[in-house]
């Protein structure tokens, strides 16, 4: 009896084990596909990704071809003649380059470092606005001083560079920086061994390109070759730290 009861209890069991998973798995699969129904309806109604919005952000870091009027190389040339430079005009870029004339600085090896190895002085200058929007943020100063240039001679000029000096010339040229609110980026070391040491400073800042000129020919004063130089100084024919 026993036996029969157990055979029964568990046939009961199976039974409604049987009636219950096919309920349940229909219930998942419309689930399933009420979800899946919902996120394609959801896909659907989002807004295409706006390309334009995309290109607006890159163009604050990258230039191209509407972005970039051509460079004037008389502007740069009379920019680099205030320094008693080399003007080496490119697209959309001004790059000034001052050698160190004197061949005061030795390598470990014996090679003589002139202005023929690049040790000197570098300027570029690119346009400091860009689709309306400041490209450069730069130092306050020297933007409140030319922001009213800016529409009419075109000349607001995001500046950078580095200046190759004696450590006792670091001070000095800081000093002139420090007036004018110049932003140091860097100080470093481009050779192990030479004789005397040359640091490399980095600088960066925004203003009116007349201006800055004026001010870079002020720190450059300070290092112990820049009156060597003269109008027929030799200069390599293109830049290079």
């Amino acid at each position: 009896m026993m036996h029969k009861l157990t055979r029964l209890s568990l046939a009961s069991v199976f039974i409604i084990a049987m009636m219950i998973i096919p309920i349940s798995s229909n219930n998942a699969v419309q689930n399933i596909s009420a979800q899946s129904e919902s996120a394609t309806n959801q896909t659907g109604s989002q807004p295409p990704a706006d390309d334009k919005n995309n290109t607006q952000v890159a163009q604050l870091f990258t230039f191209n071809e509407k972005s970039k009027p051509p460079n004037d190389p008389k502007k740069c040339a009379a920019l680099a003649s205030e320094v008693k430079g080399k003007a080496v005009p490119d697209y959309n870029l001004c790059d000034v380059i001052v050698y160190r004339q004197a061949p005061a600085i030795m390598r470990h090896d014996g090679l003589v470092l002139n202005n023929f190895s690049g040790i000197g002085h570098y300027i570029e200058m690119v346009p400091a606005i860009l689709n309306n929007t400041d490209m450069y943020a730069g130092n306050s100063t020297n933007i409140t001083t030319s922001s009213s240039n800016a529409n009419t001679t075109g000349n607001l000029k995001a500046a950078f560079g580095e200046f190759a000096l004696l450590d006792s010339e670091v001070i000095p040229v800081r000093e002139i920086m420090n007036k004018y609110n110049w932003t140091e980026t860097a100080l470093h070391h481009h050779m192990l061994g030479e004789t005397p040491k040359i640091l490399f400073l980095h600088w960066s800042v925004t203003g009116d390109a007349s201006e800055l000129i004026k001010q870079a020919k002020e720190m450059i004063m300070q290092t112990s070759t820049y009156d060597n130089l003269d109008s027929n100084s030799k200069t390599p024919t293109s830049a290079g730290p």
